[in-house]
């Protein structure tokens, strides 16, 4: 399983994440097959190389690592690209070549942005901010997931009518809004699993999921084990 900050999900061989700085993350797997091993590769980028170096060609991803800080899963050409250049970064020769390799590495992100999809939702630093619409929303999810949420109550909040809302949140998100709470609630829900404090009927309930049938339901739909094997295979790992 994947843990970047309150996003949970699987992941499987090739899987490339940009992750922003001060953003909890990490990589859970069950017992690998006899013989064979899970390794990672990790490349480390201080921020000051973007926004304190001669380069002020660098100081354009600002954006990017703004967006980073909610974690970036990469996907598509810009998998193939990033991927390629890993492996030349891996094997160059000098300190030289890495450095030209990481400022080329840097030039694909950006070219390829669109290739990112965010992996967590808004923190509270981020509920402030109010630039747009959406962002006021999520943060307002993230607030009350634990409680009973429908889209009439969200429409309210952004001043339009539920189904302008509900269109508007489709397009801005990627997915219905009762989906993307069920991933809000899913995802917090694996939080509490991995403690182990509480039963699972009792998270179920901290999570806003009414019934425990649903929960377990929802549970599997997204991690594709119910949330008792989850809280197993946490602590096997």
């Amino acid at each position: 399983m994947r843990f970047v900050g309150n996003h949970v999900a699987p992941f499987e061989a090739g899987d490339l994440v940009l992750i922003g700085p001060q953003l909890p993350h990490t990589w859970v797997s069950t017992p690998a097959h006899a013989g064979r091993r899970h390794a990672a590769t990790v490349l480390q980028i201080a921020p000051e190389l973007l926004f304190h170096s001669a380069l002020p060609e660098l100081a354009a991803l600002g954006g990017l690592v703004a967006r980073a800080g909610r974690g970036l899963r990469i996907t598509g050409a810009a998998h193939v690209a990033v991927t390629a250049a890993l492996r030349e970064l891996d094997a160059a020769g000098s300190d030289l070549a890495r450095l030209a390799l990481v400022i080329h590495l840097l030039g694909l992100l950006a070219e390829h942005e669109d290739d990112m999809a965010a992996l967590g939702t808004l923190d509270e630093r981020e509920a402030g901010m109010g630039e747009r619409r959406i962002d006021r929303v999520l943060a307002w999810i993230d607030s009350r997931y634990s409680e009973a949420l429908c889209v009439e109550e969200a429409a309210r909040l952004v001043h339009v009518s539920p189904a302008a809302f509900s269109r508007y949140f489709r397009r801005e998100v990627g997915k219905r809004f009762s989906e993307y709470v069920n991933d809000v609630r899913c995802s917090e829900a694996c939080l509490l699993l991995a403690r182990g404090e509480r039963s699972v009927a009792a998270v179920a309930q901290a999570c806003g999921f009414e019934t425990l049938s649903n929960f377990s339901r929802q549970f599997q739909r997204r991690h594709g084990m119910t949330p008792g094997a989850f809280r197993k295979a946490r602590r096997l790992g």
